[in-house]
């Protein structure tokens, strides 16, 4: 399934609109397409931020299609962080 994210990030003041098309399992989007589109929309936030050096960034808004807001969903995602510690 090939869908259009726009994000709006306030990144130390200054605010930033950028959309792109990505492609979303069409598996996970007929489970759930808001959280299957948030996965995708997270990794991009994420890639914009590292292209920027970390500064501190503000989601004000993530949509995908013009018409489904996915903001509080995109907050909520947190990084799995794999603890393979030996101790």
């Amino acid at each position: 399934m090939k869908v259009i994210i726009e994000t709006i990030l306030n990144i130390v003041g200054s605010r930033g609109l950028r959309r792109g098309e990505f492609f979303v399992s069409d598996r996970e989007f007929k489970d759930n397409p808001d959280f299957a589109v948030s996965i995708v929309a997270y990794e991009w936030i994420q890639e914009q931020m590292k292209e920027t050096g970390f500064r501190k960034t503000f989601i004000e808004k993530v949509s995908w299609d013009e018409e489904h807001d996915i903001t509080d969903e995109v907050k909520r995602i947190q990084p799995v962080i794999e603890d393979d510690l030996p101790f």
